[in-house]
């Protein structure tokens, strides 16, 4: 799916276009391998900085046609695939992102008329200076349109998995030999379905404010007017339910973080966020904190923390009588950890810069809990990152494994004996998770004490965490 980079730059001529914004943005994407979630902050970012304000609908339409095109990048570029005489990689990169967030709006969004998603691709070719080619992109749009009014494309979208499902095929068997085929199919599903942005209360946090005692209850209430006064809608996850659907094995009975979905409007504008009392966190992810158990007096390092919701979770479930290390291999990542450990306001986590890799003497049997939620292939997040399609290639499950048990060989030495190991991942490979936790068991002294695996759901990322004892 990769395709070869234009050499150019592209940039937005009407910055109160959205469609222009979010060309621009598909550009940056599909062009040159940036990252949907960063991009799309910096443009906003950018854009407010000019001194335009987007409204919450305009980011949520663009958001919503780049988000979409990427999760059915595949599809697209098959039924469009009708219509061309030369391949999609041979078209100019703007052309190809104007064909495929056009055809995007015609299949999937519904509330966008077919003649304006058409009209509106013409417009923006112009407003590029490439008249010429005007007349072509209508021409292709409206033979697709022909084509889905009458029920054409949907033999191509209810063909292969790949198709379908707008998956890589190497994906699609990877995910059928771990899991067969009944639950891949349900994986591939969970992929296209949306989900609103999920944040964790920190409840000590806000009982910091003074305003509402120490009730949990009674705190949980005061975020969620907060968040309501701001705009915002909230829907409590239903942590126990969402834990029950997940494969557990071992000994289990963690406290649960309190999570909620949120929608309408910029997170970072609420003032509940600047205060410190939401995190922004999958719950899934919140979990880690859950399964480590931490108790009063423990030392915690967490070694590939950014940009620090676990170290978060954890001070928010045992507060200042842990005391937590958060390491990243750079400074521009442990300076996302303070920024979120001085908003959030917790006085126990303390920050440092220290490659996993790297050997580190002074570290050697000195936590009593080691988090290591490692860099992995993504599998469990394509539903949130579609780009992940672009740009992962099949060898690099492989490569990410081998790099896994590099990290994992180093810091295991830091652990206590009798200590605990929390692994996690945000994939789903059995490479990166089953088999590296029989790793850990088998080559670095430890036993295996609890297991989570979560698949996609309509709440929650696929997500792996292994809790693991050291043996001596």
């Amino acid at each position: 799916m990769r395709m070869p980079r234009s050499g150019k730059n592209y940039n937005i001529k009407d910055k109160q276009n959205a469609r222009d914004i979010a060309l621009f943005v598909l550009i940056e994407i599909c062009e040159n391998s940036r990252k949907s979630n960063t991009i799309l902050k910096e443009c906003f970012d950018d854009i407010k900085r000019g001194g335009i304000m987007l409204s919450s609908t305009d980011r949520a339409f663009i958001e919503h046609i780049v988000m979409g095109t990427l999760d059915r990048l595949i599809t697209l570029d098959v039924c469009l695939s009708r219509f061309l005489t030369k391949p999609m990689k041979s078209q100019k990169p703007l052309i190809r992102a104007v064909l495929r967030m056009s055809l995007y709006q015609i299949m999937f969004m519904d509330r966008v008329p077919n003649s304006a998603a058409c009209n509106e691709a013409v417009k923006l070719v112009k407003l590029h200076g490439m008249d010429g080619m005007s007349g072509f992109v209508n021409g292709v749009l409206r033979a697709a349109v022909r084509d889905f009014e009458a029920d054409g494309a949907k033999t191509d979208i209810e063909g292969k998995d790949t198709v379908k499902y707008s998956l890589p095929a190497w994906i699609c068997s990877l995910l059928e030999k771990d899991y067969g085929r009944e639950t891949a199919v349900r994986i591939f599903e969970a992929y296209l379905c949306g989900r609103k942005e999920s944040v964790r209360f920190n409840l000590r946090r806000a009982a910091l404010g003074g305003k509402t005692g120490e009730n949990k209850q009674e705190l949980e209430k005061y975020i969620v007017e907060m968040l309501k006064e701001d705009g915002f809608e909230t829907a409590r996850i239903d942590m126990e339910t969402m834990l029950e659907g997940a494969k557990l094995s071992g000994a289990h009975n963690p406290a649960l973080p309190v999570m909620y979905e949120i929608s309408g409007g910029d997170i970072a504008t609420a003032k509940a966020f600047n205060k410190g009392y939401i995190t922004v966190q999958d719950p899934a992810s919140a979990l880690v904190a859950s399964f480590a158990e931490a108790a009063s007096g423990d030392n915690i390092i967490d070694v590939c923390a950014a940009p620090g919701g676990k170290s978060l979770a954890i001070a928010e479930l045992c507060g200042d009588s842990c005391r937590i290390e958060a390491r990243d291999v750079s400074s521009q990542k442990t300076a996302l950890i303070e920024e979120n450990v001085k908003r959030c306001g917790y006085k126990n986590i303390s920050v440092r810069v220290q490659d996993a890799l790297k050997e580190d003497e002074e570290s050697l049997y000195r936590a009593d809990i080691l988090i290591a939620d490692l860099p992995c292939s993504g599998l469990g997040v394509i539903g949130k990152k579609p780009d992940i399609k672009l740009n992962l290639e099949e060898y690099s499950v492989a490569e990410l494994q081998e790099l896994q048990r590099d990290i994992l060989r180093n810091v295991s030495r830091f652990v206590k004996p009798k200590g605990k190991l929390v692994y996690s991942t945000c994939t789903l490979s059995r490479a990166e998770n089953e088999m590296n936790s029989e790793f850990a068991e088998n080559e670095l002294g430890f036993k295996k004490i609890a297991e989570c695996k979560l698949l996609p759901g309509e709440h929650n990322d696929g997500f792996y965490i292994a809790v693991l004892q050291k043996k001596y």
